[in-house]
């Protein structure tokens, strides 16, 4: 294929959609939205023009790699978002989403697709792991830029934004439990012991900890000689992803996870910076990587296996997801009336959208297994996630707002 053909589409697809971003927004047609849609219109399923099996690289491993760095970037600008001494002022939120939370979404998720979806339990266990995450690439619109500073509180853009990394991180091991049944079953609880939660997960959070702590003292140093520009930040942030992305991974950890330790580590200890420019950063980061890969799912979106699955097959995984969240709030709301308001419950109880990381996870688990359901599935579930929470993200917001008014009124 003509790189000089891709270069015009994708590269002229992120330059429309920067232009008018501040409108799309307001209007409640975010970047993801659009950028599906692009990848469908210019894909085999409308116009034909870039099929994804013509870029020379295999899809499975192409979407997989390209999620993986993107997450890694995204993941980097949400830790850093987080202000001087957030862990912990807020460590009930994050105890309480994390540890509790993700298990009931987990549980909730699994049930509902494996009463109603008509797989075998082992599938829909790993389904469930797959869309347990919330995204925090996805959830952009909701932390940074002018509608989410005038409409939603900065505890609630926080706490969506370390939730939203730690789970992904995390969602690792999730993933993996089904996948080491299904694959080894013989050897999968030694396997998960061993070689995922000691050596992987754990081992990704000591090397992100220290590698975090090691560069933000290199930073400091670096800023207070006078050895770098203000400019520099963006130029710090991007290699510091993919530096923690492929080191973590060549370790043998988790190397998602590891990114997110690290950046949420770095951001403790180099200075507070201005929010203002932090989201300008991140939107910059997000936008330049976000955007592409959902050009590139759009066009390998499976609408003859959808179509294959029937009509029941949306209602379900929708049901999954919206139902997976708002069990997980209404479970924790007993632990959250000192943290936030009804509103503030009712809004994080719908808006936990899944998208890049359900992705990477999909990709790696059918990879894995060979199961190619667990792409189809996961594909319609990115597809409604993105479509629903990202149409809902104004007039969600706008809600909140009017409650809060009313409330502190």
């Amino acid at each position: 294929m003509d790189i000089d053909l891709l270069l015009t589409l994708f590269a002229g697809t992120i330059l429309l959609l920067s232009l008018f971003s501040s409108a799309l927004q307001r209007i409640s047609l975010p970047g993801p939205v659009l950028a599906l849609t692009t990848g469908v219109l210019l894909g085999p399923a409308v116009l034909g023009v870039v099929r994804i099996e013509d870029l020379g690289v295999p899809t499975g491993e192409l979407l997989e790699q390209a999620a993986r760095i993107t997450l890694a970037v995204g993941l980097a600008g949400v830790a850093l978002r987080l202000p001087h001494g957030y862990w912990r002022r807020n460590r009930r939120w994050v105890v309480a989403s994390i540890v509790l939370g993700m298990p009931v979404m987990w549980a909730v998720s699994t049930g509902v697709l494996w009463a109603l979806l008509g797989v075998p339990f082992l599938v829909a266990l790993t389904l469930g792991a797959i869309i347990t995450p919330t995204d925090p690439v996805v959830s952009t619109p909701v932390v940074t830029g002018s509608l989410a500073e005038a409409k939603i509180p900065r505890r609630v853009r926080y706490d969506i934004s370390s939730e939203s990394g730690l789970n992904d991180g995390l969602g690792y091991l999730f993933v993996l439990l089904p996948v080491l049944l299904l694959t080894s079953p013989e050897t999968a609880g030694q396997d998960l012991l061993v070689s995922v939660l000691l050596r992987e997960v754990l081992g990704a959070a000591l090397f992100g900890a220290l590698a975090g702590y090691l560069l933000a003292r290199i930073f400091v140093l670096a800023k207070n000689r006078g050895l770098m520009e203000d400019s520099s930040y963006l130029g710090f942030l991007l290699p510091f992803a993919l530096l923690l992305l492929g080191a973590g991974k060549l370790l043998g950890t988790d190397a998602v996870l590891a990114v997110f330790v690290a950046a949420a580590v770095f951001g403790q200890v180099i200075p507070q910076r201005d929010e203002d420019q932090e989201d300008a950063v991140e939107d910059v980061v997000n936008r330049f990587f976000l955007l592409p890969v959902f050009i590139l799912l759009g066009l390998d979106l499976p609408f003859d296996a959808w179509a294959a699955l029937g009509w029941s097959a949306p209602a379900v995984v929708l049901a999954a997801l919206l139902l997976r969240r708002a069990v997980d709030l209404l479970v924790l709301r007993p632990l959250l009336r000192r943290v936030h308001s009804v509103p503030e419950t009712v809004f994080l109880g719908w808006f936990g959208p899944v998208g890049i990381s359900a992705l990477f996870y999909a990709t790696l688990a059918e990879r894995m297994t060979g199961n190619h359901d667990l792409f189809v599935y996961t594909t319609l579930a990115i597809t409604l996630s993105v479509v629903i929470h990202g149409l809902s993200t104004a007039p969600a917001s706008e809600w909140l707002r009017r409650r809060e008014a009313s409330t502190t009124s």
